[in-house]
């Protein structure tokens, strides 16, 4: 089967945003605690700081990195966190029914971050706090000195500020799930004044306003439009959230009760992150409009991810006991690259976007306590996405073969974004198709010659990265996939496959 694309030098999409892949750390199961931060392993340093979960994070080359959650953040009391961790509480958590005991805090957090070279997103407490704790934990990050809560932080051995440059205020408040849960109005109002008095203490922050948390709760999307009305002059950032599963069920803790799709349907609900992207910025729109705004709404996509069944037991009330840690497939892996694309294809209007999580909990790294560390699969396709993606993303016009399923119509067995930066074109392509796929790409550009065709497959689709097997499914280089000619390419894909196709640009 062919597919034919044509891209123009003349028509761009949107600009990408050194922001647009991200991940986030959150104080949930074993994220942190035997994650990221675990005193007395082998391999951690004398902060804790897993130094083997340290180098692969650092090889993803993440744009931003959210924190400290989450759910987690609407019981989040930012003071039992700093200073002396011999004097900081032990307190439960009532998010994820563990045991926080706070050894790892706010400058623990900044000082890890120092080490990946990514910019932090700070999620505020606006479920059992307010307005005067969002302001005073602004100050304590970005005052240089000379007030309580700067001077606070110096006596705490940071002279520097930390510098947080961006916001969210809280966390999925339209939930039932959530501590503090919200009416929109009554949400709103608190992020709008919450909003104002961060930005009176530091002018230079940028703060994102939750959004509904789910397209599946019967609030969507009325929700956004409301809490947008009441705070639309005061933010700069809608949050989206959501996860794509095989089950399709309402509450993702507990086990699935539907049957699982097929392949074909599960690989098309990547267009059901599409669909999200332009009814909010529809709803952003409208919004603008009915407040007589001059400011366009750009979008935080801000917790994404394909979503499994958990593989460890969580234990109630323990410190860092897994909640979610699975290993993803190959088919998950083509999903994944889907909703990757969804996004990296709005980046008009996606500024911000977060996977979730980065480790041990639908992850992109696993870890065991004391023991080994490895990638999912998709840790790959990650890395290719926020190394690779970079520049513009080109409009495209896709000519191929598409198929139905029972929940999608139309869907492109090719699935494609292409972006340019200065010296090369990146095509990014996820195969649905159990046959190889021949795509054609036409342009106004002169192509000089293909830098390299990076292939991830396997030729069973329930493949997976385990620690006996951690080298499954890897990232391979393919040679003699491509005919290239002065304004075009031909590559052959493999079935079931995730490419990524770099040419080199005149």
């Amino acid at each position: 089967m062919n597919t034919n694309i044509t891209i123009s030098k003349h028509f761009i999409k949107g600009d990408i945003s050194p922001r647009l892949f991200g991940s986030f750390v959150e104080h949930m199961g074993s994220v942190v605690y035997t994650g990221i931060f675990e005193p007395g392993h082998p391999q951690a340093d004398n902060r804790g700081f897993r130094l083997d979960v340290l180098e692969k994070v650092q090889a993803l080359n993440l744009g931003v990195i959210r924190y400290p959650g989450g759910n987690f953040t609407s019981g989040y009391n930012w003071l039992d966190t700093i200073g002396s961790t011999d004097e900081r509480p032990r307190k439960i958590d009532l998010a994820w029914r563990g045991i926080e005991p706070n050894t790892f805090g706010l400058n623990e957090f900044f000082e890890w971050l120092k080490e990946i070279n990514a910019e932090p997103i700070m999620t505020i407490n606006l479920g059992t706090k307010g307005i005067d704790d969002a302001r005073n934990i602004v100050e304590y990050c970005n005052f240089p000195g000379g007030t309580y809560w700067s001077d606070l932080r110096i006596s705490h051995g940071v002279k520097e500020p930390h510098s947080v440059k961006l916001w969210c205020l809280g966390n999925e408040l339209d939930g039932p799930w959530q501590i503090g849960a919200k009416s929109a109005y009554e949400y709103g109002r608190l992020a709008n004044e919450a909003a104002k008095v961060m930005k009176w203490t530091d002018d230079t922050i940028e703060t994102v306003l939750v959004g509904s948390s789910t397209p599946r709760l019967e609030s969507y999307p009325e929700w956004d439009r409301i809490a947008l009305e009441q705070a639309y002059d005061n933010v700069d950032y809608l949050a989206l959230h959501n996860y794509i599963d095989k089950y399709d069920e309402d509450d993702l803790t507990r086990p699935p009760k539907n049957e699982r799709d097929d392949t074909p349907t599960y690989l098309a609900k990547s267009h059901r992150f599409d669909r999200q992207i332009e009814e909010i910025i529809a709803t952003c729109d409208y919004v603008k409009g009915y407040v007589r705004s001059d400011k366009t709404m750009y979008l935080a996509f801000d917790e994404w991810n394909v979503h499994n069944q958990p593989q460890k037991e969580h234990h109630d009330f323990e410190i860092g006991s897994p909640v979610d840690w699975c290993y993803f497939t190959m088919e998950d892996t083509l999903l994944f690259g889907s909703l990757g694309l969804s996004i990296l294809r709005h980046a008009d209007r996606v500024k911000i976007a977060c996977q979730s999580l980065l480790v041990n909990t639908i992850p992109l790294i696993l870890t065991d306590a004391n023991g080994a560390s490895w990638v999912n699969p998709t840790y790959y396709v990650m890395q290719h996405l926020s190394k690779y993606a970079k520049g513009h993303v080109l409009q495209q016009n896709v000519v191929g073969p598409t198929y139905n399923v029972e929940k999608m119509q139309n869907v492109s067995y090719l699935d494609t974004c292409i972006t340019e930066s200065t010296d090369e074109i990146v095509i990014f392509c996820v195969n649905r198709s159990e046959e190889k796929q021949v795509m054609q790409v036409e342009t106004d550009f002169e192509l000089l010659k293909v830098i390299e065709h990076i292939e991830i497959s396997h030729q069973d689709l329930q493949a997976k990265n385990t620690r006996e097997t951690p080298n499954q499914i890897v990232p391979k280089q393919i040679y003699d996939s491509i005919e290239m000619q002065l304004t075009s390419c031909h590559a052959y894909l493999a079935p079931y496959s995730w490419n990524m196709i770099r040419v080199q640009k005149g």
